[in-house]
């Protein structure tokens, strides 16, 4: 297991005396550069214009002056000199302050060599998928990854594994207050992850103040998930020192979390797309952008590849109106205050030199990026190397489940002499990460509910940790399958199997596939598996290239548009479903939830004989 990979750069600056007196030297020419960029066109955060044509040095991975100076000053015989007069901007490195790698179906080594090249320089994951598979060592193993890579990666410690203590679904693992204090202590926890079991905080429950005191005594931030939460319980959320929330959808939920002096991170993933709506409150109400950055939260390896990370969000930000310079300083500057990073987000002395130089400032085309002063990717092609990371035998056995389920085991039973039942549905939103909850009349057959015509699809959620036999059913609307079904060991956040369809058969079927894949997903129709992408480690990633990982991906979601699946990244919607923390409805092995109640509720309004 693991690895002896060391950055090549430090993730923090911390000063002595000596670094100090180094970088006044540098910063008069006495030392020589590493680097000196030329003839940029700086695009400047901290007052909101663009420099033309000045130098930037850089020395020690540190900037070490920027203007209009002598360039012979600071030159040496080993100095790199990078032209940046052809290129149209050069703007500090982009940040995502909430993203969970594991979304993207990747380690972090395949999740960096897909995002470097497009100026992304540092993150901020949240590992919550892969401990609540693996616990504490789970997030460790991401942790030792994170050092073979030539980025600024950092993680939290899972504030919620489970995503809640109301025995709503069954974990695999459980990371309590110590498990959190041990995570805080390492250099690469950048904070507290994000805190969905809002009943807890805002019931006060100690177990999850002590989690919020460990991170706050430590310097680090507490992150939020807060979605919809009326004023009643958003405030008593805040005042615990949640200071930044990513589940904003709706223009009045996130004043009201700006104007409760929390930031607002607006997300545009892949399957969840808040950035048009959320784009008014500077297009429209032209309020202050000062508590306002971008995050990706979940977004698929096919995303990247093709469109990018915080490059493509930056392109979606202005052709929703919103000024350029304004969408870099929410990707640089604002995301960098947030995380509490004052070493990075700016181009100016004494930050650490991570910067990218842009092709095209407003379509974000980048051309090299530069991270701790080294130059990492220039032209189409990485200059620095990624260390190797191997992932141990316990990573790749999760899948523990009683038995196999027969296709009966995957629907809700009523008495025999039933002939319909009034049930309540969960209701998907293509784009959203919310559900609502919708009423359909389900016929019945031989003690079984079956389907009714139109958008209706079983759902079945099947513990796969620790072999309880748990089985949670209901309907879901809203997916647009037509035939067939896919299961996946993708099910946040604790990740069971969550599987549905149209056919009760090929549910059972695709859910014998994918444990003897051992994780991943599995699409099936007709009785025979017509897609499926192998996700070794946890059920959750792949350890492949990012190139190979998409095209299996991509083969998969052919596959779903022949069942009907036509909408974006359908499986992160799916694994969306059982997650008891967002309104209104979910499923979990354990049954259907409640939401803002906190429990589990009978889908069965009424049994029509």
């Amino acid at each position: 297991m693991g690895s002896s990979c060391k950055k090549g750069f430090p993730l923090r600056f911390r000063p002595t005396p000596e670094a100090l007196r180094n970088l006044v030297m540098a910063a008069k020419g006495e030392l020589k550069s590493d680097i000196i960029i030329t003839g940029a066109n700086l695009v400047d955060v901290i007052l909101g214009d663009i420099r033309e044509k000045v130098n930037i040095a850089v020395w020690g991975g540190h900037i070490v002056r920027v203007g209009y100076f002598d360039i012979d000053k600071y030159r040496g015989s080993d100095t790199i000199v990078v032209d940046a007069s052809k290129a149209e901007a050069v703007v500090p490195g982009f940040i995502d302050p909430h993203v969970h790698i594991e979304s993207s179906l990747l380690t972090p080594t395949g999740f960096a060599k897909a995002v470097i090249p497009h100026g992304t320089t540092t993150v901020a994951a949240d590992p919550h998928e892969i401990g609540n598979v693996l616990g504490v060592e789970g997030v460790k193993y991401f942790i030792e990854e994170s050092r073979c890579v030539p980025m600024r990666m950092f993680l939290y410690a899972p504030s919620c594994v489970p995503p809640t203590k109301a025995g709503l679904d069954t974990p695999g693992e459980v990371i309590d207050a110590e498990g959190i204090k041990e995570l805080i202590g390492y250099e690469e926890v950048i904070g507290l992850g994000e805190v969905m079991d809002f009943i807890s905080v805002t019931n006060g429950d100690l177990e999850y103040m002590e989690k919020i005191a460990a991170a706050l005594n430590a310097g680090k931030i507490v992150d939020g998930h807060a979605p919809q939460l009326p004023s009643e319980m958003l405030v008593p959320y805040a005042v615990a020192w949640i200071r930044g929330d990513h589940e904003s959808v709706f223009l009045d939920e996130a004043l009201t979390k700006l104007r409760n002096g929390m930031r607002v991170l607006i997300r545009e993933g892949s399957a969840w797309q808040d950035l048009e709506e959320l784009s008014k409150l500077l297009t429209f109400m032209k309020i202050s952008t000062r508590y306002l950055t971008f995050a990706t939260d979940d977004i698929e390896v096919l995303d990247l590849l093709a469109d990018g990370h915080m490059d493509r969000v930056l392109r979606r930000a202005v052709s929703y109106g919103i000024d350029p310079i304004t969408a870099v300083q929410m990707a640089t500057l604002n995301a960098a205050e947030y995380l509490k990073l004052e070493e990075v987000g700016a181009i100016a002395p004494g930050r650490f030199a991570d910067i990218v130089i842009l092709e095209d400032f407003l379509r974000f085309r980048v051309r090299d990026v530069i991270i701790g002063g080294r130059l990492v990717w220039s032209r189409g092609s990485f200059i620095e190397g990624f260390g190797e990371y191997r992932y141990p035998e316990k990573a790749r056995r999760t899948v523990n489940v009683a038995s196999a389920p027969r296709p009966e085991d995957l629907l809700i039973k009523v008495p025999e002499d039933a002939k319909a039942a009034r049930v309540l549905a969960i209701k998907a939103i293509p784009g959203k990460a919310i559900t609502r909850s919708e009423e359909i009349t389900a016929p019945a057959a031989n003690g079984y509910l079956r389907l009714p015509e139109g958008d209706v699809a079983h759902i079945a959620v099947i513990e796969r940790h620790h072999a309880t036999g748990n089985i949670g059913k209901g309907f879901v609307t809203g997916l647009g399958l037509r035939v067939g079904a896919l299961a996946q060991t993708i099910a946040h956040d604790v990740h069971n199997i969550v599987t549905v369809g149209k056919d009760p058969a090929d549910m059972a079927k695709a859910v014998k596939e994918l444990i003897d894949l051992g994780g991943g997903l599995v699409a099936v129709m007709a009785g025979k598996v017509v897609g499926k992408v192998p996700l070794p480690i946890a059920g959750l990633v792949s350890d492949e290239d990012p190139e190979r990982v998409a095209e299996r991906l991509r083969g998969y979601i052919d596959a779903l548009k022949g069942m009907g699946a036509n909408f974006h990244a359908i499986f992160m919607t799916v694994a969306l479903l059982p997650l008891p923390v967002i309104p209104e409805v979910r499923v979990t092995d354990k049954g259907m939830v409640n939401v803002l109640e906190g429990k589990i509720i009978d889908p069965i309004k009424e049994i029509i004989r």
